[in-house]
């Protein structure tokens, strides 16, 4: 009997400890809570590789190459050979890849220009302000065309009119500021060609808002030639506006040959200065001074022959005589102009 509750003792005492260290070992049950974070206990995960980026290659490479672009939606076999030769040219130059590229719309080199996918542009004064509003171009070179590197407006008036011509024909320079020689065409009628027309239509309005001058609703003739006639012959308009200073169109061939006393029966009333700047070369701003300055020294350079001249015309579909630099503050005038006028840059587009 001593032997067995020794046993069972030892029965007792094995449970209680048994009991005890469950005890020790146990976790409280997790109460649930609204404000509790959890974590992810450490796993075998493998470890990130760095991203690779690969370096863009050098601008002017094969890789990467420079591009000159202009906008033409059909250029010819011939423009299209003088365009990729003189892109060619330039590059040996370098010592880098140029090539040359059409684009059939501005909005098309705009978009481009926007990713970067254009160096250098040819642009006409429309698409080179629409251009630069937006920051994707600024000007390095202008085209001299006709011995000028920009034209401008001039209002005619007939000499059966009374008016007072505020221009001189020997110096073929105004005499007077717009405000006072465009005075005494408040209140009438002018013949202009269109309201598609920068030089034709909103340059030569653009001067009399600009200076307060108000006019009846202008006659739109669709051309220069037929603004002069309408004028010549009276009635239909007081006064008219055409381009100026790179030619005369009273000298034209379809006006002087049926109104040779065109000159003398429309005095010009009042001349521009230069304010509409010819086709320019322009730069994205990925292109850094020293290349702008290399292009340029080169172009400037390579028009001063008469086969870079004849290269050029032929390339730019334009005739050049000479490249001069420009800077962008050379379009204030105009900027001011079309703000007075109140046009849309981009309905005066011509593609």
């Amino acid at each position: 009997m001593p032997d067995m509750r020794k046993s069972f003792l030892v029965l007792v005492l094995l449970g209680l400890l048994a009991v005890t260290a469950c005890g020790v070992g146990a976790k409280p049950i997790p109460t649930l809570s609204h404000d509790f974070t959890t974590s992810t206990p450490a796993a075998n995960y493998p470890t990130a590789m760095p991203t690779f980026t690969p370096t863009p290659a050098a601008l002017g490479s094969l890789e990467n190459p420079i591009v000159i672009a202009m906008v033409n939606a059909s250029p010819s076999a011939e423009q299209q050979t003088a365009f990729s030769d003189l892109a060619s040219l330039l590059g040996g130059q370098l010592q880098m890849t140029v090539i040359g590229r059409f684009y059939s719309t501005y909005q098309e080199l705009e978009f481009a220009l926007l990713r970067q996918q254009v160096h250098f542009a040819w642009l006409q004064p429309v698409e080179y302000l629409l251009a630069s509003q937006k920051g994707l171009a600024t000007a390095l070179l202008v085209s001299n065309h006709l011995g000028v590197t920009g034209y401008g407006v001039q209002f005619l008036g007939h000499s059966d009119s009374n008016f007072v011509p505020y221009f001189n024909v020997g110096t073929h320079s105004s005499t007077a500021e717009a405000r006072v020689a465009l005075a005494q065409l408040s209140g009438l009628r002018g013949c202009l060609t269109e309201d598609n027309s920068l030089v034709g239509y909103w340059v030569p309005l653009g001067y009399l808002n600009l200076n307060n001058i108000p006019t009846l609703e202008p006659v739109q003739t669709f051309s220069y030639s037929a603004s002069i006639r309408a004028l010549y012959i009276k009635g239909i308009c007081s006064f008219a506006a055409t381009y100026a200073i790179a030619a005369d169109p009273r000298t034209s061939s379809e006006v002087i040959t049926d109104l040779p006393e065109a000159i003398e029966k429309l005095p010009i009333l009042w001349m521009s200065p230069p304010v509409i700047p010819n086709l320019n070369l322009s730069f994205s701003p990925q292109v850094d001074l020293t290349l702008q300055s290399r292009v340029s020294d080169f172009l400037r350079d390579h028009a001063r022959s008469d086969a870079g001249k004849a290269q050029l015309s032929l390339a730019l579909n334009y005739e050049v005589a000479a490249l001069e630099p420009l800077p962008d503050s050379a379009y204030a005038p105009l900027r001011e102009l079309l703000a007075a006028s109140g046009v849309r840059l981009a309905d005066l587009l011509t593609n």
